[in-house]
């Protein structure tokens, strides 16, 4: 006769069986796993499939490369040696190229063009786009002495200033623009205050004292804005006594008689570059500027500068019948750094090559 089981022994029968099961179903899920890890996608800079593998630890899973150079409580140098020689077999993908903006549908096209009166491969000529009732020869005006007398020493010369500061550029990489762009920013990474800047850094780095006002004097009142940036710099030249030169530092707006945006462009030194153009007034629109021809000696002298050292970088010296502040110094010009076409980067290109003109031209002339 068969012994029943009692109700102690069912209940030690049935945890052993659980206990068995769980242990059988543990050591299948292990012999599983590189059968998922397998079938998981690519993940960045594979971390957790070498986790999963075994060949890192949880609390250590830190690519070889981080962000800021070298390893994880290593130093952050990084050697030749330890960086990946393929960009597939490292860490790290290939860094992706900076996709080429595209025109939306109803984005209007810039054209690039060379207004220098002359080509790259011609002999420069000095040239004039006479406003005024004045007869002028550029050639005489570049015999004449240099008309302004000052001493090179830390002491600052050159003033710098924006009668219309909120004057934009395109973003780089634009070619083309929206019909509702005005050209204006109040972001000084994006207007001329930056190109100012640029010029500024690169003249002190010349030995040519600079100093920049960043104030925008048209965002008050337009209209007014030469009688603000007339006081700015009648207050720099009461603090800065040396002063002799101030570039009011603009940009143009080229269009076409079929209002196409036409941008200033030349290639120097294998770099796109904005044209520069020297605007120089007068007294013809009533204004007491009886010295106006000593800031077109300067001009041209300045003009012929650029045209010996970078060919095409300068268009034609305009000369206009408002005096535009010029008055004030001898050395006075209003400078148009490339046009509403151009990009930021074509504008601080010019600038820098009219920077080493400019300083050169000072050298020579002055003490």
């Amino acid at each position: 006769m068969k012994r029943r089981m009692t109700v102690a022994q069912r209940q030690a029968l049935l945890k052993w069986s659980c206990l068995v099961f769980s242990v059988l179903l543990l050591i299948s899920a292990f012999m599983a796993i590189p059968y998922i890890v397998n079938a998981l996608p690519q993940i960045e800079n594979e971390t957790m499939r070498d986790i999963l593998n075994g060949n890192g630890a949880m609390g250590n899973a830190i690519p070889e490369y981080p962000l800021g150079g070298g390893s994880f409580g290593q130093s952050s140098e990084v050697t030749e040696e330890s960086l990946p020689t393929d960009g597939n077999n490292g860490e790290f993908e290939p860094e992706e190229p900076i996709p080429t903006p595209k025109p939306g549908e109803y984005d209007l096209p810039v054209t690039s063009s060379n207004l220098a009166w002359y080509e790259a491969t011609e002999t420069p000529s000095l040239n004039i786009i006479n406003k005024t009732n004045f007869s002028v020869v550029l050639d005489e005006f570049l015999s004449k002495p240099f008309p302004i007398v000052a001493e090179m020493n830390d002491s600052p010369l050159v003033l710098i200033i924006h009668t219309h500061g909120s004057e934009g550029y395109l973003e780089n990489g634009y070619d083309f623009y929206s019909p509702d762009e005005s050209f204006r920013s109040q972001d000084t990474e994006k207007n001329v205050v930056h190109i100012g800047e640029v010029l500024c850094e690169k003249l002190n780095s010349l030995g040519v004292g600079a100093v920049h006002d960043k104030t925008m004097y048209d965002l008050t009142d337009f209209n007014r804005s030469y009688n603000y940036s007339r006081e700015g710099i009648k207050k720099a030249l009461s603090k800065y006594p040396t002063i002799r030169f101030v570039i009011d530092l603009h940009r143009d707006s080229v269009f076409d008689s079929n209002d196409n945006n036409i941008k200033p462009l030349t290639v120097l030194n294998g770099k796109d570059c904005a044209q520069l153009m020297l605007v120089v007034g007068t007294n013809q629109g009533g204004s007491d500027h009886p010295d106006w021809r000593d800031n077109l000696t300067f001009a041209t002298h300045l003009q012929q500068k650029m045209n010996d050292f970078y060919p095409t970088l300068a268009r034609p010296i305009n000369l206009r019948t408002a005096a535009f502040n010029q008055a004030l110094a001898k050395g006075s010009v209003l400078l148009e750094v490339g046009s509403c076409g151009n990009t930021v980067e074509e504008a601080e290109n010019a600038v820098l090559l009219f920077a080493q003109a400019y300083a050169s031209l000072l050298k020579e002339n002055l003490k």
